[in-house]
């Protein structure tokens, strides 16, 4: 259904005379169809170009074949070429040659081709760039842009701590097949989740069956290794009694925390930029850093990043 859209859209795409017309030539529309392929991250070995003259409108041609990454839809390209070129006086034909599979699209100017493109898929080549996985911390429950995000598609991991006004979120985690885990530190408020320095082995033991109980779907805990809890003995404790039940325990400094600032959006493409091909990375982040990336995760989902849930990596 997602390529029957899309050729519909394009097959009945026209430039509007209501619409300013942008001025262009070939070698622009070429390389502007060039740099969509590089966005969506496919190499130059699997782009085969070249051009001629047309003898009749002397004007150039510019003809691609190119290979599709076995990840990658070619409805999501057409739809790029769509969005990039739609406001210039050029019309987009597209036809599927294969059901599912190579389509050819092409670019005139009236009644001459500008460009025309043959779209199959690789047989083996994947992008896999690298996996990107966020926990977000600072969840405010009364927020409506926190239920938004527990209701948005992508799979996240939302970092709250055990108190009984988050009780309340763990179904709509649930209903949105969302995963959560606990934060722990010295800021708990709740007596019978709290865990201090100074309690008896006992008593840590006794918060650990009550937090593993009401927190049973919990992926994960991650205790801040600056708190005062953790630099004593009785972290070591409530380990031990994760590691007895199979829990699985990390430290925020295990990921990669990102502040909200002027800088976010840099150190964000610094960081997935500098990944080896086909590694991970979690970030940790509050609400309003993730919402402010969400153009630079795009980017990089277009390019061949995938953003997957953060119990695959971890």
């Amino acid at each position: 259904m997602l390529l029957i859209g899309v050729n519909i859209i394009l097959n009945n795409f026209y430039s509007s005379h209501n619409e300013k017309v942008t001025e262009f030539n070939e070698e622009e529309v070429c390389e502007r169809f060039k740099n969509i392929l590089s966005n969506f991250g496919i190499e130059s070995n699997l782009v085969k170009e070249k051009s001629f003259v047309d003898s009749k409108t002397h004007r150039e041609i510019f003809s691609f074949k190119v290979q599709v990454p076995r990840d990658l839809s070619i409805p999501e390209v057409l739809r790029e070429v769509y969005r990039s070129f739609r406001k210039d006086s050029l019309t987009i034909n597209s036809v599927e040659k294969i059901k599912g599979g190579k389509t050819i699209i092409s670019l005139k100017s009236g009644l001459s081709v500008v460009l025309d493109a043959e779209f199959d898929y690789s047989k083996n080549y994947f992008r896999n760039l690298g996996t990107i996985a966020f926990i977000i911390y600072d969840v405010n429950p009364m927020n409506p842009e926190i239920i938004s995000l527990i209701e948005s598609p992508t799979k996240l991991n939302f970092l709250i701590r055990p108190e009984n006004k988050y009780l309340q979120l763990l179904e709509i985690f649930s209903n949105n097949l969302q995963q959560f885990s606990i934060l722990i530190d010295d800021e708990i408020s709740e007596q019978k989740y709290q865990l201090g320095s100074g309690f008896s082995e006992q008593r840590i033991s006794t918060v650990v069956k009550t937090l593993v109980t009401d927190f049973h779907k919990a992926v994960c805990f991650i205790v801040d290794d600056k708190s005062n809890f953790y630099k004593s003995a009785n972290y070591e404790v409530f380990k031990r009694e994760l590691v007895k039940r199979n829990i699985k325990l990390f430290k925020i400094s295990d990921f990669v925390s990102l502040d909200y600032n002027e800088n976010i959006s840099f150190v964000f493409n610094e960081k997935l930029n500098s990944l080896e091909k086909g590694e991970s990375i979690i970030f940790l982040l509050n609400e309003q850093s993730y919402l402010a990336l969400m153009t630079d995760i795009m980017k990089f989902q277009m390019k061949g990043y995938r953003v997957i849930t953060s119990s695959l990596i971890l």
